[in-house]
């Protein structure tokens, strides 16, 4: 399971690193005046890149294989959204 979340935690981070970089598109411009509900979700994603797979470092100890799903939720919810966009 070490190897895995090694593995996840790679990928989350550099999601994550992927989220800020394209950030300016996301938000349409320099001054950072896009939509509103698009900066928040934008911002929960990426706290959640960085936050999940420290939760699943943390919880390795704790409760097993759990840890693997939480590390993995970033991943999982990107590929969800990119298969739910027209």
């Amino acid at each position: 399971m070490k190897p895995v979340l090694i593995l996840l935690t790679l990928a989350d981070f550099a999601l994550g690193v992927l989220l800020i970089s394209v950030s300016g598109f996301i938000l349409q411009g320099v001054n950072n005046t896009g939509p509103a509900p698009g900066a928040v979700v934008l911002v929960l994603l990426m706290a959640l890149c960085f936050l999940a797979p420290l939760g699943g470092w943390w919880l390795r100890a704790r409760a097993g294989g759990w840890a693997v799903v939480l590390a993995a939720m970033p991943l999982l919810i990107g590929a969800g959204l990119l298969a739910g966009s027209p």
